[in-house]
């Protein structure tokens, strides 16, 4: 059985997770979790459902507040302060680290968590947008301790095992388009919030679907493609598909092309990395 150790439990990434440890009890084990504390009722939920030993909380009133509501749980420890997530990443004892954090703050447990030696799934993107060379660093000679779970990143690594760097012409990943595909420039510019925030695919926390409005969460993709597999920036090309069934694809020298498909959940790209190998 894998302790796998959850880094923004709360959100749409650690809910998924947990969804998915809920369907295999036999083959994951929660031993940590991380929240800012701002959904106290779903984190107390959590923590009393899966009992893990270790629970990080960055807001001290959140955590007092947790504290109160779990009552004197067996074994569980909590972790307090904003550098909570972080000292959860690095100095507790789990298997896997799943980042799920938003934002550059997920860097400084990412960073915690391979110099601890253990492995990252990373879902936190910005670790690499805002620090790509700090994290490649930790990785040299060991690359499968970084795991992607962007779905686009997910489908490419899996697009590319087995197969030689050198064959390789260049990458796709795909995306959506957004709600706002095909509007006009005077429509864009009456668009609201609200709409922004209807993703026509995929369902993700409110910071990744303004950024795929947007197209920008495409271009954060972009670089964090060229320093998972290292690329040059020249081999990462985007397409848009609407449908979101084929995340990435690869092609090689001979002209053959490569795609990974599936149904958008990101529930698989979170299991294809917690189960890995």
């Amino acid at each position: 059985m894998k302790s796998v150790t959850i880094l923004g439990s709360t959100g749409s990434i650690g809910t998924q997770a947990l969804d998915v440890v809920r369907r295999n009890p036999d083959r994951f084990k929660v031993v940590g979790l991380s929240a800012a504390g701002a959904n106290q009722e779903l984190l107390v939920g959590q923590v009393r459902e899966f009992l893990p030993p270790h629970v990080a909380i960055a807001d001290e009133q959140a955590a007092a507040d947790v504290k109160a509501k779990i009552g004197a749980l067996p074994g569980v420890e909590v972790i307090v302060g904003p550098d909570a997530a972080e000292r959860l990443a690095g100095e507790t004892e789990t298997d896997l680290v799943l980042n799920g954090l938003v934002g550059s703050a997920g860097l400084a447990p990412t960073l915690a968590t391979l110099q601890s030696g253990k492995t990252l799934a990373l879902a936190n993107k910005e670790s690499l947008v805002v620090g790509g060379e700090l994290v490649t660093d930790l990785i040299k000679g060991e690359p499968e301790r970084l795991l992607p779970v962007d779905s686009e990143h997910a489908a490419l690594a899996m697009a590319l095992r087995g197969e030689r760097r050198e064959d390789l012409k260049r990458v796709v990943l795909t995306g959506s388009g957004g709600p706002f595909r095909g509007w006009t420039r005077s429509e864009l510019a009456r668009a609201s919030v609200k709409e922004a925030l209807q993703h026509p695919v995929w369902s993700m926390g409110p910071k990744i679907t303004i950024d795929s409005a947007t197209l920008m969460n495409k271009g954060l993709e972009v670089i964090e493609a060229h320093y998972l597999f290292d690329l040059e920036y020249s081999a990462i090309h985007v397409l848009i598909h609407p449908e979101g069934l084929v995340h990435a694809m690869a092609e090689f020298r001979d002209g053959s092309l490569r795609a990974e498909m599936a149904q958008p959940d990101m529930r698989l790209p979170i299991q294809l990395a917690m189960a890995w190998p």
